[in-house]
């Protein structure tokens, strides 16, 4: 084989290894687009699908009992944002207990049910059980700022109705039921069920 043909051949399988490595580029760059685009798809998707609605975190700082509240609400019942250090120990309550005290309980990753007092007493029965039946970090209780008969609360989740001829519907139970399945254990702070917390009766 001459020069020529040897520089001919080398510049030839220079040219095959540019290429196949620009191949190889290019299907890197489309598999890390089709992944990334396919996971955006998919958390859209999971998002859309999730029970409640969704809102924006607004702060997790801890605030003492006599502070002002730093920044206002985005919802009602607050699904997230300033609270006290301590959470309540879990269960029922028939007694309203403070907002900043149940919102630590969400930052755990527990679940919030509140009702409008005046609801039946059979329908805070039903709710009691509920709680019981599922028996996991769930806080329970009146509040009086509730703007519809039911709400149930996890960190940035809401979910809210009213009754149906003054009782819960079976549909009602088992949105309840399904929304504290989805959350528990989802707040930004893992704590174990058996953490305790305090008796909201020592900061009313």
């Amino acid at each position: 084989m001459s020069s020529a043909e040897k520089e001919q051949e080398r510049t030839r399988k220079e040219r095959a290894k540019k290429i196949k490595k620009l191949f190889w580029r290019f299907f890197v760059l489309v598999a890390v687009f089709a992944v990334g685009y396919g996971l955006v798809r998919w958390i859209a998707h999971h998002q859309t699908n999730l029970p409640g609605v969704g809102y924006p975190e607004v702060g997790r700082e801890h605030i003492a009992l006599r502070d002002p509240n730093p920044r206002s609400y985005n919802s009602n019942p607050p699904t997230s944002g300033p609270h006290f250090s301590s959470p309540a120990n879990w269960g029922a309550y028939d007694f309203e207990v403070r907002d900043e005290i149940f919102l630590h309980n969400l930052e755990h990753g527990g679940v919030w049910i509140s009702y409008k007092p005046g609801v039946p007493q059979t329908v805070v029965d039903e709710l009691k059980k509920i709680a019981e039946d599922m028996n996991t970090k769930i806080v329970l209780g009146p509040r009086s700022k509730n703007d519809t008969d039911i709400a149930v609360a996890a960190w940035t989740r809401l979910l809210k109705f009213n009754l149906v001829g003054g009782a819960l519907s079976a549909s009602q139970k088992e949105d309840i039921k399904n929304f504290a399945e989805t959350f528990v254990n989802k707040g930004p702070e893992y704590i174990p069920d058996m953490g305790g917390g305090i008796d909201p009766k020592t900061v009313q």
